[in-house]
């Protein structure tokens, strides 16, 4: 599995949990007052990140919903800052926003058939590649259906029916965990011309690549990574952060804010995981929070994975933000 460093290396992954972490003061404060959202409603979320985002490396879409080429303004050589002013833009926007090594595309509306479709395929084919019988036999094999695809790449907390933002981010993010059988598909559906697959190929190994600004800085990984609006868990404050596209099939990451109780505490015990102060992102009316990555390991299509490892968190050596700062500012904005 990834580590905890690979997966938190990124200024995208860095700056989404800053923003998040402006929002865990407005849900604290709700939580405080009764009125925090219920754990499968939307609205978990703050001024900064009140419409969700998808963001996918750019070189997966070959075309958007309107069956038009992916345009945008190159932005030249971008520093650290400049990219997270960026990020924080993109977030004011619905659907999705790619990522390119020389710019950014925001708010695209993806055709979800497509890649449902897609992944769909894949892995009816796959599961039928791996037969060693010559004969089919009297019991036809169901073909895998996508919320197979979709159950094996959410915790168990997240049950169906899943809502439009975990069905397209988890079919977009096959192109990353079987790159060769998501390019013999659009070759297929695509009908592209000798340079048309040449052009295509080279920007799916694009998509598969680290990105970083000419310090060496890393400014996004090739992940597909989905900020969701719900909480779905009791102790969970914000919206949950899922990483998808770091490993096998089923191998991906969640990000939470979740507050220390009984379930939490019996989590990290049996885990043999202790926090300190550098994992604690707030403290609020006798609650502490902390900041939690759970990667799980690979499974197949229609399985759940329930084999996991635990991170803590630290604000200051994995996201480096500065939690006096965001929280100041969130007390202002939300008049706390």
């Amino acid at each position: 599995m990834s580590s905890k460093k690979t997966i938190l290396e990124s200024v995208l992954l860095k700056e989404l949990i800053a923003i998040r972490t402006d929002t865990l003061w407005r849900m604290l404060f709700l939580f405080q007052h009764g009125q925090l959202p219920d754990i499968n409603e939307e609205g978990a979320t703050g001024k900064l990140d009140n419409k969700g985002a998808i963001f996918i490396p750019g070189g997966l879409i070959y075309q958007d919903v309107d069956e038009k080429q992916i345009s945008y303004e190159p932005f030249g050589t971008l520093n650290q800052g400049d990219f997270r002013e960026k990020i924080r833009a993109c977030m004011k926007y619905d659907n999705a926003t790619l990522m390119f090594p020389d710019g950014l595309a925001n708010s695209i509306n993806l055709d979800s058939g497509f890649f449902t479709r897609a992944a769909r395929r894949i892995y009816t084919l796959k599961a039928a590649a791996f037969k060693r019988k010559r004969k089919i036999g009297r019991k036809i094999p169901i073909d895998i259906d996508s919320n197979d695809i979709i159950r094996s790449h959410c915790p168990s907390y997240i049950d169906p029916p899943y809502g439009a933002r975990t069905r397209i981010s988890t079919c977009v993010s096959i192109g990353l965990t079987d790159p060769h059988m998501y390019f013999a598909y659009c070759k297929a559906e695509f009908n592209l011309s000798r340079q048309g697959l040449k052009t295509f190929a080279a920007k799916l190994d694009t998509a598969q690549e680290v990105f970083k600004s000419a310090d060496g800085t890393v400014l996004y990984s090739p992940y597909v990574v989905v900020c969701h609006d719900t909480r779905y868990k009791e102790n969970s404050l914000t919206g949950l952060i899922r990483i998808l596209g770091i490993g096998k099939f089923g191998e991906f990451s969640t990000f939470s804010f979740e507050m220390v109780d009984n379930r939490l505490a019996g989590e990290m015990k049996r885990k043999k995981i202790d926090y300190g102060k550098e994992h604690i992102f707030a403290e609020f009316d006798s609650i502490t929070v902390l900041g939690v990555l759970r990667t799980y390991k690979p499974t197949n299509p229609g399985k759940r994975s329930l084999k996991y490892r635990l991170d803590l968190v630290s604000h200051e050596k994995d996201v480096d933000i500065d939690l006096d700062r965001i929280a100041g500012r969130a007390h202002e904005r939300y008049k706390i």
